[in-house]
């Protein structure tokens, strides 16, 4: 087996370091897809088994403790993760011979094992290929936190709140559509180059172009590999953005000759379209609380041509003494629910405790943010979560909190469901978009 050169095998080191680390999938599987030698179509597959199986995880458990004589807690890590790959194969991949899954399956277990780890796998993955269509959930009707999480690979808490948020039908809706495959949505600097010239230029290239569906910069686009691979990206023709991130520039309601505070601003991508709506006319501060990610800031103004944004190290959380501006701009800190089809493993990270800290810091950097806003002038704050916590609750807390503020009208038409005029909520499964929210508030 080369080993380097196998998507398979590649798949299961990858989600063994998933679990022995802190690190994000995404940074994982880049760096094994920067050292391994796969052909660019096994590393379509690698991506698919990868994500798909760190999306499904629960599920997958769900389905192998129907079928292995062993409690999963008692199997090996790296052999768990084999058994994985072979049930989201069999389940999930339509395209792979399930004998295929099967023996491939077997022969990981074999190289990561011995042969006694080889023949438990192999007898596994035919009893689930047996009785993969007699496997059991609890009721909808009696159970729906449990059958929904089961089902559909999302932790009971999430779930639950949803439930609670939203009911049974809108948060089946909104995990089935965690669980699609992300599209990529990509957003022409117009500073650089009209919507029309880039189109055709990656139409050229053998790449597929549709429209956004809210704003005319925005682009969808397939396959990625393509789209990140073309020199245009680096010479800032086009930035990747999804659509619900890119709607915050137009919820900031910038003009040129405006002065705005980016206050969490890496890796300065609303900042950037920022100063392409101002064409690139008036005053962008982006500060951001570390160097390393303050300097992504800077090498994407440079790309993109953004010549008013300037960088500076702060802590939206600390006393930045800045004068009043017209715009202030919080991207808080939040968990991250709303981006899970971009990454999956978010959902198996995260914790209401943790929320509840991360809420506490949202609250406080608010209020920091609200003493720099000039009389009359605009505060966004958005996040790129789903949780009531963290987004409706806190916009609610910061009118109470703060009388000089009220809320203030989105733009004509902007999309989203609002639970008061000043607030907007995207949801995958309504609006095609990543999970996001935002609120805008004008001091009085």
């Amino acid at each position: 087996m080369d080993r380097s050169a196998n998507p398979r095998y590649l798949a299961v080191v990858t989600l063994n370091k998933l679990e022995e680390s802190e690190a994000f999938l995404k940074e994982i599987a880049d760096s094994e897809l920067q050292k391994g030698s796969l052909k660019r179509v096994d590393q379509g597959l690698y991506t698919e088994l990868v994500y798909g199986t760190v999306r499904m995880r629960r599920n997958l458990d769900h389905v192998l403790s129907q079928f292995s004589s062993r409690p999963l807690a008692k199997i090996e890590p790296a052999l768990l993760n084999i058994l994985r790959i072979g049930v989201y194969q069999l389940f999930y991949l339509d395209k792979i011979p399930p004998s295929a899954a099967v023996n491939e399956a077997v022969k990981l277990a074999r190289a990561f094992g011995h042969e006694g780890t080889a023949k438990f796998a192999n007898g596994v993955l035919r009893q689930v290929l047996r009785g993969r269509d007699a496997v059991v959930y609890p009721s909808l009707e009696e159970e729906p936190v449990e059958y929904i999480g089961l089902k559909y690979s999302f932790p009971s808490w999430i779930v639950e709140q949803w439930i609670k948020w939203w009911g049974v039908e809108e948060t089946l809706g909104l995990c089935r559509s965690m669980n699609e495959p992300p599209e990529l949505h990509i957003r022409i600097n117009t500073l650089k180059a009209a919507v029309e010239e880039v189109w055709t230029h990656l139409e050229s290239k053998g790449i597929t172009v549709r429209p956004g569906r809210y704003l005319p910069e925005i682009l969808k686009v397939h396959p990625a590999s393509l789209v990140v691979e073309d020199p245009w990206l680096q010479e800032g023709q086009y930035y990747i953005q999804d659509e619900s991130s890119a709607l915050a520039a137009h919820a900031l309601q910038v003009g040129p000759g405006h002065t705005v505070y980016d206050l969490c601003s890496a890796p300065g991508g609303k900042a950037t379209h920022a100063a392409q709506l101002m064409e690139n006319q008036g005053q962008i501060l982006a500060f951001d609380v570390s160097p390393q990610r303050l300097a992504l800031v800077d090498q994407n103004a440079r790309r993109l041509g953004a010549s008013i944004i300037k960088t500076q190290v702060g802590d939206a959380a600390e006393d930045l003494g800045l004068p009043p501006a017209e715009r202030v701009l919080v991207d808080a800190p939040c968990s991250g629910l709303g981006t899970m089809r971009h990454r999956p493993d978010i959902r198996w990270r995260k914790s209401g405790q943790e929320i509840k800290e991360l809420v506490a810091i949202q609250k406080h950097i608010l209020s920091r943010a609200a003493q720099y806003v000039a009389p009359g002038g605009l505060l966004l704050y958005t996040t790129c979560t789903l949780t009531k916590w963290e987004n409706e609750e806190v916009a609610q807390w910061f009118l109470t909190e703060h009388p000089q503020f009220s809320g203030h009208q989105f733009p004509p038409g902007f999309p989203g469901q609002a639970a008061e005029p000043w607030m907007r909520t995207l949801f995958p499964h309504q609006h095609s978009v990543d999970g996001f929210f935002m609120s805008v508030f004008r001091k009085n």
